[in-house]
């Protein structure tokens, strides 16, 4: 009889793993289950017998043609979660649904993903044992809230509030990304336009200059030095900066310093709102849709902590886990923090007294979402007079740099 590794959460949420022997998947699956304990994933750690081979066995990934990259985004899961969604509400039975979603899926690398689940369901592993073996497509807040609905028999109902939380993900997503389009086309332009005048433009200045004995301004000796360091040492110039591209990058998501940068990120003007507003509004949601699945507040803690995606949030959240275990409302710990706002901490504290957590979360987490969108209106306000500004000086420094000494020269000449 083989025996198998396993992942899984019993009713309180709390994950545990251990070893156990039973002929295949489906018994394993059921021996747990009367302890209480839901499969998340499961492995063989011993050689197969013939039981095992009488069995069908979870087939893994299929192996990705050379040159195929493997990626599975949000929005394809969002999509194939409204899609199995759909089909589950209409009384498809799951493994049809599953298996005709597969066979028209685009996305090659979700299609195997797909085929692999279904293969564990054949096999008679229970959807969140299948998910749980791709934890780079399927997160821990997706799992706990598919395991909650296959324990309570509720999953038609369950897979609509995972399409809640992957379409509020997969918004947020856009809205940053969609901020990021202006800032990045004006920065580009201007990076642009001066490599051009430094590469095409200075050098016809620097052969003007060359025919005339007099003395040039610091700024245009730098601009017409930088000209041509570029031009000949143009691999060292690009060398360099990717090197001090990396090593800022490398600083900023450096263990040590993301808490002040986390920090910094919350409290810098205009743009702190923008990613207070978004963390909030994460926060909020996740909470809200695992409280209101039945996952136990400990563990949903836990994976809102997870999914705060800031430090100075996860520790608040942190604290609040331990004052919950010791027997203290969430409220206390969201008014001690200087970073979430009060009213907050003021509905929270009415909803835990009248039992409307979840509803109340999820009415906190829509209302910071309509934020970001004025958050992000008036992050675009203030960043386009500056980006003028930016564009005026650069070029126009540059301008009047190659200027001066041109009217300079029309002095002597006269």
């Amino acid at each position: 009889m083989p025996k198998f590794k396993f992942r899984s959460m019993d009713k309180r949420g709390q994950i545990c793993e251990g070893n156990a022997s039973a002929p295949n998947l489906a018994a394993l699956t059921e021996i747990l289950k009367q302890q209480n304990l839901f499969v998340i994933s499961a492995s063989v750690v011993a050689e197969k017998t013939a039981a095992v081979a009488a069995a069908p066995a979870p087939k893994g990934p299929r192996a990705a043609p050379v040159g195929r990259r493997r990626r599975v985004t949000d929005t394809d899961v969002a999509v194939f979660n409204n899609q199995l969604s759909l089909m589950v509400r209409s009384a498809v039975p799951i493994l049809d649904a599953l298996s005709g979603i597969a066979s028209q899926q685009p996305n090659p690398a979700l299609r195997d993903i797909l085929d692999d689940v279904c293969g564990v369901v054949k096999g008679g592993g229970t959807l969140t044992a299948a998910f749980g073996r791709h934890p780079e497509t399927f997160d821990e807040v997706y799992l706990s809230l598919l395991a909650a609905g296959e324990a309570s028999a509720m999953l038609p109902k369950m897979l609509e509030r995972i399409g809640s939380y992957l379409d509020f993900k997969v918004g947020v997503k856009s809205r940053v990304r969609s901020a990021l389009i202006y800032p990045s086309v004006v920065m580009g332009t201007a990076f642009l336009v001066v490599v051009g005048l430094i590469i095409f433009v200075l050098p016809t200045f620097a052969e003007v200059f060359d025919q005339f004995d007099t003395a040039l301004p610091p700024m245009t000796l730098f601009l017409l030095w930088l000209s041509a360091s570029v031009r000949t040492h143009w691999m060292l110039w690009i060398v360099g900066l990717a090197g001090a591209a990396f090593a800022a990058r490398a600083y900023v998501t450096a263990e040590r310093n993301r808490l002040a940068m986390h920090t910094l990120a919350l409290s810098f003007p205009i743009v702190g709102r923008v990613v207070s507003c978004i963390v909030i509004s994460r926060v909020m949601r996740v909470l809200g849709e695992l409280l209101a699945a039945g996952v136990p507040i400990l563990r949903s803690l836990e994976l809102s902590e997870a999914a705060s995606g800031n430090i100075v949030i996860a520790s608040v959240l942190r604290h609040m886990k331990d004052e919950v275990e010791g027997g203290q409302p969430l409220w206390p710990s969201l008014a001690a923090s200087d970073f979430i706002p009060e009213m907050i901490a003021q509905v929270v504290a009415g909803a835990e007294k009248s039992g409307r957590l979840p509803e109340a979360l999820s009415f906190i987490a829509e209302y910071y979402q309509r934020e970001v969108d004025g958050a992000l209106r008036d992050l675009f306000a203030a960043m386009e007079p500056l980006f003028v500004v930016f564009l005026g000086v650069t070029i126009g420094g540059i301008a009047v740099a190659m200027l001066i000494p041109i009217f300079q020269l029309g002095g002597v000449v006269q």
